[in-house]
């Protein structure tokens, strides 16, 4: 969505050793102008589905910084809470409200995130991203865009009016 916009922007993904059932962490920047080092030093937004993810990585966060988490899974003990902007998120139970589908809570917790954002990423550019990654075996499965695209909104929905609700 970022790239659609004309903005520069840097995917890293890390993964656990385990084959299965470990962490991954993915590290996303997004700039105006050219990002000329590929890692993040200080965080501006920071998103956690389980305790592990928060304990190991919640040191990356700036102060001042957003913390986004998925609260049916997990309730963090947040050191300093009021030097952070923290979004609790039932992602699962909104994606499952929305969708039928729990596994949907990603893609309600990337609405959140990029509530978060605006107006640096667009609502209509997101939209965009899922309509043109939503394939299975190579042909468009219109109906998990459609969750995709429901599961979005309504995540973008959730933090716009948590967001609003704090100032």
């Amino acid at each position: 969505a970022a790239a659609m916009q004309g903005l520069d922007s840097i995917l890293t993904i890390t993964y656990s050793p385990e084959q299965r059932g470990g962490w991954s962490r993915a590290d996303v920047i997004i700039a105006k102008e050219m990002v000329d080092y590929p890692l993040i030093d200080e965080a501006d937004v920071f998103l956690a589905t389980t305790q592990q993810a928060f304990s190991l990585e919640f040191k990356s966060l700036r102060k001042g910084g957003i913390f986004v988490y998925e609260s049916t899974i997990y309730k963090p003990v947040i050191p300093n809470a009021n030097d952070y902007v923290v979004i609790p998120v039932p992602a699962t139970e909104i994606a499952e409200n929305v969708t039928g589908r729990r596994l949907m809570m990603n893609v309600v917790l990337v609405g959140v995130i990029t509530s978060a954002l605006e107006p640096l990423i667009k609502e209509e550019s997101v939209i965009n991203a899922i309509r043109g990654m939503t394939r299975r075996a190579g042909k468009l499965d219109t109906t998990v865009q459609e969750m995709n695209i429901k599961a979005f909104q309504a995540g973008l929905d959730y933090g716009r009016k948590y967001l609003k609700g704090m100032g």
